[in-house]
């Protein structure tokens, strides 16, 4: 599987925030094949590199709901964060060190929950794309879509492109290097007053069937049923502990490998 070097303010890492990680852990490991180590912060891992991680919830009750946050690569991040107060957001777990880094837990502009991470080392490399990896990150704006989208070009410098189709439906990518990395979506009346904005990281299933038959044998349940749009075939489920999340129907990366290529690296 390879490995993208990423560019500051793209996305770089997803935890879930679990109430039962034994059971969270054993959920993702037979819905995507991650190979899961650790006792208080656990890692998960595809064919060995890094995907995600799973955190237990305070034993104190005083936490949210079980969900998946989202962290981008901070350039700065102790500069970052002060700037996301300056832009209308809030700080919740200043800049911490911790096994990956320093990451930072903070809410936008528009009240989503997403983080901000400084890996450890000098690289910084994501697995992404593929079966079991994150392939999308989406921010559902349910109020301030605009205010979202003010902040994260300010914070993270991004690049903004507007997918306007019609009234009902209001899009913005955000883009590096010309390829697509990210979405906000205008919500505003597609939700609940009571549902806060929030952060969605999409994860690569190969065959979709199969993972939705898994589902809710594995304790978990489809909240919406599979449906084809113009990035494939999704799937929406909330995990064994009520956490939601998106599946996407992706292919295996086809390899060119010819025999002038160096073996270095490759495993047999």
């Amino acid at each position: 599987m390879p490995a993208f070097e990423a560019i500051g303010g793209m996305p770089y890492w997803i935890d879930l925030t679990t109430s039962d990680a034994r059971k969270s852990a054993h959920f993702y490991s037979e819905l995507l094949g991650w190979e899961i180590s650790g006792d208080d912060y656990r890692i998960a891992r595809v064919q060995g590199l890094p995907v995600a991680g799973l955190i237990p919830q305070p034993a104190d009750g005083s936490s949210f709901p079980d969900t998946w946050v989202t962290y981008f690569l901070a350039d700065d991040i102790d500069a970052q964060v002060r700037q996301v107060v300056e832009l209308g957001g809030r700080v919740l777990a200043e800049p911490t060190d911790v096994q990956l880094g320093r990451m930072a837990v903070l809410i936008d502009a528009a009240g989503a929950m997403f983080g901000l991470i400084e890996p450890a080392g000098e690289d910084a490399f994501v697995a992404a794309g593929e079966p079991g990896t994150p392939v999308w990150h989406e921010l559902t704006a349910t109020t301030g879509f605009d205010d979202a989208v003010d902040f994260y070009h300010s914070l993270l410098d991004w690049e903004l492109v507007a997918m306007n189709a019609g009234e009902e439906f209001t899009y913005t990518t955000a883009l590096a290097q010309g390829a697509a990395f990210a979405g906000i979506w205008k919500a505003e009346g597609n939700f609940p007053p009571q549902v806060p904005s929030f952060w969605q990281s999409y994860l690569g299933v190969l065959d979709m069937a199969a993972a939705v038959a898994k589902v809710p044998e594995l304790g978990g349940e489809v909240i919406r049923d599979p449906w084809d749009s113009e990035f494939g075939l999704m799937c929406l489920i909330s995990d064994s502990t009520g956490a939601t999340v998106t599946l996407c129907e992706v292919e295996e990366p086809v390899e060119d490998i010819r025999e002038s290529d160096p073996l270095e690296g490759f495993e047999f």
